[in-house]
């Protein structure tokens, strides 16, 4: 039986496949969503919200969907009324959000909703799509974010807050609880980490550049997604040892000035192997040029202010050399000379008690000045770094003996009690001559703010330091002196020039303990000063054992 004749309006018109793929992209792409805003929950979210955001409807109503939201951007708003007698409102409102979604990615998502506002233009109802825009929309965050980076380059900010700004701009495009800068220096193979976040690994120390992930970045000079199949294909071919947590995802790429590779930026996710995938390489790679700019830019400056500081250090240094040689040093050739003089002059008439008592202070004005111009040729040494620094084993108690020797008239003449209780083969690793000068000074200190009739201690122990691979000494010496003011002590803190008379009315250059600390630096070692005003100085100091 034959179907009867259609007219044209009888006929059934069936979409084309063209017209059902359309609906069904549509279906797929948008999120349509019904917000109870008076109960705070959906009462309807279509089922593609799970492939948007990798939560039901269920989990969002627990959660709340602002607790997901990372960066909110407000593109406009509109009012107008529900119908032409009402005198109710709807809010249109077209905004975008930076989410993280259920397995930490983030994704950018458009929002068109239409509340419907109360007497009191509160929203009851809450209607609208959602849309994934993070293609077109991380292509302008990129560019967005690289103009920020560069223009904070050129701000008053140090490189430390340019480092912390990095991160927080990458946190926009891509996870990054975990991430970290790090520069390599060719010259003393050292790997060091000025900028480190990171939940597992709290390491982030210097250290030798080796066969890690960080280093195959910057050996091969490219950028790298890596997994553990991956880690385990580099260790097999021998480009890489594994260092520090396994992550299920890591992604690093060079940082590169004028095609050298100076650096390499990572993050890395120790959960979720799906963190990072080529998108987020792409990224990487787009943002290190502008970002290896930026770090440059400060790189440069902080040379500069590195270089403007050892100028103005230098012309300090160079006023008070010249200070030393008009002022300080006067004082004791006038003595010497003056009594040379007397000694010239009126040497038939003087007794043979005023001529030993002249050659005393003859010989006295000596030492003093050869004191004063073994510490003038140390400083200048090393002020032009012409100092040639060769550490070795040295005994200290022998040292100690020998600068004794030296000052032997002084402890006399104060009648002073000195006690050296340095075991012999007692070592420090250090450099002799540097040795010298540090107990030359401090025990002279100690000889000229003492009273007559005081005790000098000079002792040792050996001291195991924390974190460290090897043993120290730590030389403790001690007077009861009249001790050191408070202002002074902030004085020698600060590494300023300065002297006050002894219990004698010794004179010195203020010179001798400014040399004491910075050897000490050069030794690997340390200075700690404790003091009481009229009741005496203890200095400790700390040296290696061995070589370091």
């Amino acid at each position: 039986m034959t179907n009867p004749v259609q007219t044209e309006k009888e006929k059934i018109v069936f979409p084309s496949n063209k017209e059902v793929k359309s609906v069904d992209t549509f279906i797929n792409t948008y999120v349509f969503y019904k917000y109870d805003n008076i109960r705070k929950l959906y009462t309807f979210v279509s089922p593609v919200i799970e492939k948007l955001t990798g939560y039901s409807m269920d989990e969002l109503n627990k959660i709340g969907f602002d607790t997901i939201i990372r960066d909110t951007i407000v593109d406009r708003t509109n009012y107008y009324p529900v119908d032409r007698k009402s005198l109710r409102m709807i809010k249109e409102c077209f905004a975008t959000y930076l989410i993280e979604t259920k397995n930490g990615k983030l994704k950018w998502i458009e929002d068109n909703s239409f509340a419907y506002l109360d007497s009191s233009e509160q929203p009851t109802l809450i209607t609208g799509t959602l849309q994934d825009i993070s293609a077109s929309m991380k292509g302008e965050k990129v560019k967005q974010i690289v103009l920020e980076i560069l223009e904070e380059a050129n701000s008053e900010k140090n490189i430390n807050e340019l480092f912390g700004f990095i991160h927080s701009s990458i946190s926009k495009l891509m996870k990054a609880d975990n991430f970290y800068i790090a520069y390599y220096n060719k010259d003393s193979e050292l790997l060091t980490f000025p900028y480190f976040v990171d939940e597992k690994d709290t390491d982030s120390s210097s250290k030798k550049f080796g066969k890690g992930l960080t280093e195959y970045i910057i050996r091969t000079g490219k950028s790298a997604l890596v997994d553990p199949e991956m880690d385990k294909e580099l260790i097999r071919r021998s480009e890489m040892e594994l260092t520090g947590p396994q992550s299920q995802i890591w992604l690093g790429v060079p940082l590169k000035i004028k095609e050298k590779t100076i650096g390499a930026m990572v993050v890395q996710d120790y959960k979720d192997p799906k963190t990072y995938g080529e998108i987020e390489k792409q990224l990487f790679d787009v943002i290190a040029h502008p970002i290896s700019r930026a770090i440059e830019r400060k790189i440069v400056e902080k040379e500069k202010e590195g270089m403007i500081k050892q100028l103005k250090d230098l012309n300090r240094s160079k006023d008070q050399l010249f200070s030393l040689i008009s002022h300080d040093l006067k004082s004791p050739f006038n003595s010497l000379l003056g009594f040379a003089n007397i000694l010239t002059d009126e040497y038939d008439t003087l007794t043979q008690l005023e001529i030993k008592e002249y050659l005393s202070v003859i010989n006295e004005s000596s030492n003093t000045l050869f004191g004063m111009t073994t510490n003038l040729l140390h400083y200048s040494s090393l002020q032009l770094g012409k100092y040639e620094y060769r550490p070795r084993l040295q005994d200290l108690s022998a040292e100690v003996d020998s600068v004794l020797l030296k000052l032997k008239d002084r402890i006399k003449k104060k009648d002073i009690l000195f006690k050296n209780e340095i075991e012999p083969d007692t070592f420090a690793f250090v450099d002799k001559d540097m040795l010298n000068l540090i107990f030359t000074n401090l025990i002279a200190n100690s000889i000229k703010y003492s009273d007559t009739g005081g005790m000098i201690k000079v002792s040792v122990e050996i001291i195991n330091m924390e974190n460290e691979d090897i043993d120290k000494v730590r030389i403790a010496i001690c007077d009861e002196g009249i001790g050191i003011s408070d202002e002074n002590l902030k004085k020698i803190n600060d590494n300023e020039k300065f002297s006050t008379a002894g219990t004698y009315k010794e004179l010195g250059t203020g010179l001798g303990l400014l040399l004491v600390k910075e050897s000490v630096a050069i030794n690997n070692g340390s200075l700690k000063i404790n003091s009481e005003t009229g009741k005496g100085t203890a200095i400790f100091i700390t040296l290696p054992v061995s070589e370091m």
